[in-house]
């Protein structure tokens, strides 16, 4: 994904290091991807990759990327093709003005080890996420359809379920990785979740995460984890490895309770993880490779997930007075059965209310505009958000 702003360092994290290196096959280790493949947010850069002219390359690939530091848990070389603002494309498609070749060619029957992080410039979070970060109260991207329908569609066309314009699906990609490096062992490394799921404050806007409301910072987790899941299902398919780093980064969101492993709003790679973010990224994918023996989701489990229709969220808002009634009763799961919804009520003031259960009530003041969502989750944990905005009374 594409950055903008000084990178904040944070303390290293506490998670499990592993130190032993995995049997692997023999050959070098080629790590591809994005720009949370590259290292986008814990620099410094490696030298020509962060030059800030015209047609200059700005791969901006960090000494401290997880990829240097599996090269050197496994005893690896490192062919390193990851860059920033990578799409899907850029797997085939050579970067000419900053002199980068297709990212797939960096693979050939040598290469022992691939990892790679692709997909979310394709789904625009990059760009969501800095947008997101200015709406103004009532504007949520949650709600905007011109906003949650592209993204939508991008992960389909990812998972294989649609087609669209520019946009490989996981399963080409893993295909076209199998065929070029037929001999190693692959990787796919999942977004970490950048919010607690509860939503938190703090940065530079009141009452919201690094500039996100809540409604917001939780649609974008959502869509993270639908990315991933598709991410997973496909890699679990061809027999390769999926490693979720997001149980690493738990407590270390934006807006958690213990120093973040994300740079913020403010800083130089927005909304990427800092150094500490890469070495927990490097211990999930070295947990992986230790473990591969053991007993992973099968293939056609996963794949259900990814089949697995989106709710449809319904309610109705009355007022009476102060109060705000809402009824969300008549949410359907077409193949299978609502687990939980939740309210996420915007005052006129800025401030966030979050409510549970199908039917909530609330106050607020009859002279005041009012947006709420109904957030719909199924039993497989695939949400849905429904917006209404009341005008004052």
């Amino acid at each position: 994904m594409v950055t903008v702003l000084a990178a904040l360092t944070a303390v290293g994290p506490s998670v499990h290091s592993v130190s032993l290196a995995p049997s692997l096959p023999t050959g070098g280790y080629v790590a591809l991807g994005d720009s949370y493949a590259s290292g986008v947010g814990a620099p410094p850069y490696a030298k020509g990759t962060d030059v800030q002219v015209e047609n200059g390359n700005k791969c901006k690939r960090a000494t401290a990327a997880y990829a240097h530091q599996v090269a050197d848990k496994t005893g690896k070389t490192l062919d390193f093709g990851a860059c920033a603002g990578a799409w899907t494309k850029h797997f085939y498609e050579a970067r000419t003005p900053w002199k980068e070749p297709a990212q797939l060619d960096h693979l050939d029957a040598s290469t022992g080890l691939v990892t790679f992080s692709i997909g979310g410039n394709d789904a625009g979070f990059a760009k969501i996420l800095s947008e997101c970060a200015t709406q103004p109260p009532f504007s949520n991207c949650s709600s905007d359809k011109e906003v949650t329908e592209p993204v939508d569609s991008t992960i389909d066309a990812l998972a294989g379920k649609g087609k669209q314009a520019g946009v490989y699906s996981y399963d080409t990609i893993m295909t076209d990785i199998a065929t070029r490096a037929p001999n190693a062992t692959v990787v796919a490394v999942g977004y970490p979740r950048m919010f607690t799921r509860q939503g938190g404050k703090g940065g530079p806007v009141p009452g919201r995460c690094q500039g996100l409301a809540k409604v917001d910072q939780r649609w974008i987790n959502a869509r993270t984890n639908e990315l991933n899941t598709a991410l997973r299902a496909t890699a679990q398919r061809h027999g390769y490895q999926f490693t979720d780093p997001s149980g690493s980064f738990a407590g270390h969101e934006l807006c958690g309770k213990q120093t973040s492993w994300f740079d913020g709003l403010l800083d130089d790679g927005r909304f990427h993880p800092n150094a500490a973010g890469h070495k927990a990224m490097a211990s999930s994918i070295m947990n992986t490779l230790n473990n591969r023996q053991a007993a992973q989701e099968q293939p056609a489990a996963a794949q259900a997930q990814v089949d697995n229709t989106r709710p449809a969220g319904s309610f109705t808002l009355a007022r009476d007075g102060d109060q705000l009634s809402l009824d969300a009763s008549a949410s359907t799961d077409a193949d299978g059965a609502i687990a939980g919804i939740d309210w996420y009520v915007q005052h006129a003031d800025g401030t966030e209310e979050v409510l549970t259960g199908a039917r909530a009530t609330t106050t607020v003041p009859a002279d005041e505009q009012v947006s709420v969502t109904a957030v719909v989750t199924d039993n497989q944990g695939k949400e849905d958000f429904t917006t209404q905005v009341s005008a004052a009374g």
